[in-house]
């Protein structure tokens, strides 16, 4: 599997940093509660191998997005059926569940444009890579049936991609028993077709140029 240097390793994480403050920045305002950035890493994975370091019997909520442009692949943000819930619940309001199913898988696919959105501005502010996200579309399954479908969705006969990961907290100070913490987790998968590109463009930004 193709292996990143520590000099790409290292400006992805910032670059991921930047971009997800960014998104959290804009999630915050979008739900009126702290959002916090907790970690961001960068690597080379195996799409086959991300299943089995995952609980199978748990189900996951993901908000996925084809990226086009200068890059390519597929973007995920991924909750736990009660973040899910609660979150798209603060962004209508705090309506009861009474109300339309709907409206909530269309809270999610909001927050999932805005987080995609301020991510995405933020690549092209240093790289000067533009990249198009698409409508956001919701899967709901365990982690083997998701990253089945993002290898799927990736495509060009390799399973080896690049994942820029960031996951996030969301702290609810309104919760009736007391301040809660929601957790997401928002994964950039990259094609290895896309990867050239994108390492021109990080040491023109390193060189200045």
């Amino acid at each position: 599997m193709e292996q990143l240097t520590d000099l790409h390793s290292d400006a992805l994480k910032e670059i991921g940093s930047i971009g997800m403050g960014n998104a959290a920045t804009a999630l915050s305002h979008l739900l009126d509660c702290n959002v916090q950035l907790n970690l961001s890493n960068s690597q080379m994975i195996d799409m086959i191998s991300i299943p089995s370091t995952m609980p199978l019997s748990i189900t996951l909520v993901a908000i996925m997005m084809e990226l086009t442009g200068d890059l390519n692949g597929t973007m995920m943000v991924l909750f736990d059926p009660n973040s899910a819930i609660a979150l798209s619940s603060l962004l209508l309001s705090k309506n009861t569940l009474e109300e339309d199913p709907e409206m909530y898988e269309s809270a999610l696919n909001e927050m999932g444009n805005i987080l995609a959105g301020s991510f995405l501005k933020n690549i092209y502010d240093l790289l000067g890579t533009r990249v198009f996200q698409s409508t956001p579309e919701i899967l709901i399954g365990d982690a083997k049936e998701l990253f089945a479908e993002i290898t799927d969705r990736i495509g060009n006969g390799s399973t080896s991609v690049l994942n820029i990961e960031t996951m996030f907290q969301v702290q609810v100070l309104s919760d009736p028993q007391g301040s809660s913490a929601l957790y997401g987790d928002m994964l950039v998968f990259l094609d290895k077709g896309s990867l050239s590109s994108l390492f021109i463009r990080i040491e023109r930004l390193l060189n200045g140029q």
